[in-house]
């Protein structure tokens, strides 16, 4: 009965103990984290809806965004493992994306609304008819669509 009090007592200790993960020495800061994840998650939208439009401008999408954030797979890798390790920080992370998406996202809805306003408006434009004064000047004149004379001079005076 010691023997199993003991052993109960020790998976409980080491269990409970907290080994903090170390941090590596090239840790992405919260903010530039923030911003890769944003990129990859467009970058996985953009990949969902038509890869190959995708591929044709970019060659490697994944790359690119290494590129554009001096980082590599490795680094990014470790970074994202360490966060996964820190809740709060990687909860955190997540919540200024969220935020961060949902705003780019509203500020592309508020782009296409404007750009259909433009479009309809355009096309509204296209359908009036002229004005039938600016119609006249085109016509021919006839005998049948010509005023008789005697109230044309009526309208004269």
């Amino acid at each position: 009965m010691r023997i199993w009090s003991f052993l109960l007592i020790f998976t409980l200790c080491v269990s409970c103990n907290r080994n903090t993960y170390e941090a590596p020495e090239n840790l992405i800061e919260e903010d530039q984290m923030i911003e890769v994840l944003s990129e990859f998650m467009l970058l996985n939208a953009a990949k969902g809806i038509n890869k190959k439009i995708l591929e044709k401008h970019i060659a490697d999408p994944t790359q690119y965004i290494f590129d554009k954030y001096g980082i590599d797979s490795t680094q990014l890798a470790n970074s994202n493992t360490y966060y996964a390790h820190n809740s709060e920080a990687y909860a955190s992370i997540y919540e200024h994306l969220k935020k961060k998406l949902e705003s780019d996202k509203k500020v592309l809805q508020d782009l296409v609304a404007e750009e259909k306003r433009i479009r309809d408006s355009i096309r509204k434009t296209k359908l009036v008819k002229p004005d039938s004064a600016l119609d006249l000047k085109n016509q021919k004149l006839t005998l049948k669509n010509r005023l008789p004379l005697k109230r044309i001079e009526m309208l004269k005076k």
